[in-house]
């Protein structure tokens, strides 16, 4: 019986149509898209340094493919129920779509209206943004795809990151379609403009393996037609093996990085600090940095972290047993992005007393059991980032008795 929602007259058509992206700038914070992450706040001593990691996602697995071509097939990583058949492995598509069936040919179709049976047409598939791109001028890979999470609420997520669009290379598209661990899909369009290559044609929807049973979008004219979208989000949920409900629902891109289509910037308010992944700070006072994530040419995230400055390096300590300020150790070094790290304390005539290789380490007062005398220390620290950036420090302490 074939699905009312779908339309009688499904056919199969060659055309090409085209996008025109706008570039635009969209500011969320972290309580809305927690993916992205500054990291954690941090205490140091004044002037110590710190790490700074930003980070967004797991880094996507890259397709690399060729105009009108379908690749694969890949595991999913969990089974998937689609139309009640359950699947371990999918194909992609570069013109937009995925299929739990592998059929090469059916990549020359580049859009086309559903319900289709027609032997060319792609069944068994999820069209996120049908329409024929262009990986020649975009440069593969532009598609980029990661499972994520834990059992039983694993995702698979396909990306199509700054898909230009054939005849429109100004054009490019940003979506993805999103596999919920048991039989739920998801749609997120971050932006999907139009061109006039052959009517801007383009579809939005699901269709079985017979090519005679579709899902498309309620209230929307989206099934071979001309359309936009932006910031928008799409849920389809089995209301039996033969037929979905399909809902709106609020537009968020799942966390997985795409290759090198995305970049990091940090601030201090105003001020430029970095390019760069990582940043390695030194600050006297306690200061917030701004991180910048911007993903696809398009999509930006903000976050922020403050690195809090606690009163300066101890110059002076008491090792007498009381329980108080009985231990010399440096605050803030944050292990987890430390690759080598020494701390070194000579006496006033140039002798080592102490040395350690364990950041969370602290110096006692002793030499080798040895009570040291009272007197002016120096200690000097060095350590290397998973950067490889080589960082030092030096100052003096008190010993008190």
């Amino acid at each position: 019986m074939r699905n009312v929602k779908c339309e009688i007259q499904g056919l199969f058509a060659g055309f090409k149509p085209a996008l025109l992206f706008l570039l635009f700038l969209v500011i969320i914070s972290q309580h809305s898209f927690a993916q992205f992450s500054a990291g954690v706040d941090d205490t140091i001593n004044p002037g110590v340094p710190v790490t700074l990691t930003a980070t967004f996602g797991k880094v996507a697995t890259g397709v690399y493919t060729q105009d009108n071509r379908v690749e694969g097939p890949f595991d999913i990583g969990f089974t998937f129920t689609f139309y009640g058949k359950k699947h371990t492995t999918f194909s992609i598509c570069e013109n937009g779509w995925i299929s739990f069936t592998h059929q090469p040919f059916w990549g020359a179709t580049s859009n086309m209206r559903i319900p289709s049976a027609a032997p060319t047409s792609p069944k068994d598939c999820i069209l996120g943004s049908m329409q024929d791109f262009n990986p020649i001028t975009a440069g593969s890979p532009y598609i980029f795809y990661q499972t994520i999470g834990e059992a039983p609420h694993r995702r698979l997520v396909v990306m199509w990151c700054q898909c230009q669009m054939y005849d429109c290379p100004s054009s490019v598209a940003t979506f993805q379609i999103v596999l919920i661990e048991g039989d739920t899909i998801e749609n997120h369009i971050f932006s999907k403009p139009s061109c006039g290559w052959k009517d801007n044609r383009g579809t939005l929807g699901l269709q079985n393996e017979t090519g005679f049973l579709c899902d498309t979008i309620p209230n929307k004219n989206r099934n071979w037609t001309s359309w936009t979208a932006s910031q928008e989000g799409w849920r389809y949920v089995p209301a039996s093996a033969d037929n979905y409900t399909v809902t709106q629902i609020p537009y968020r891109l799942e966390p997985i990085t795409p290759g090198d289509k995305i970049t990091y910037h940090w601030y201090q308010g105003s001020e430029f600090l970095s390019d760069q992944k990582n940043l390695v700070v030194s600050p006297m006072v306690t200061t917030t940095y701004t991180a910048v994530c911007n993903l696809c040419s398009g999509q930006e995230y903000v976050d922020h972290v403050t690195v809090h400055v606690i009163p300066a390096i101890p110059d002076a300590f008491t090792p007498n047993g009381d329980g108080l300020n009985d231990k010399f150790r440096i605050v803030g070094l944050p292990s987890e992005h430390i690759t080598h790290f020494n701390l070194q304390i000579f006496s006033r005539w140039g002798q080592l007393v102490f040395t350690t290789q364990d950041i969370l380490d602290s110096w006692d007062g002793t030499k080798s059991g040895a009570v040291c005398q009272e007197g002016v220390y120096f200690w000097v620290i060095y350590y290397e980032d998973n950067k490889k950036a080589k960082i030092s420090n030096r100052g003096t302490v008190m010993l008190l008795r």
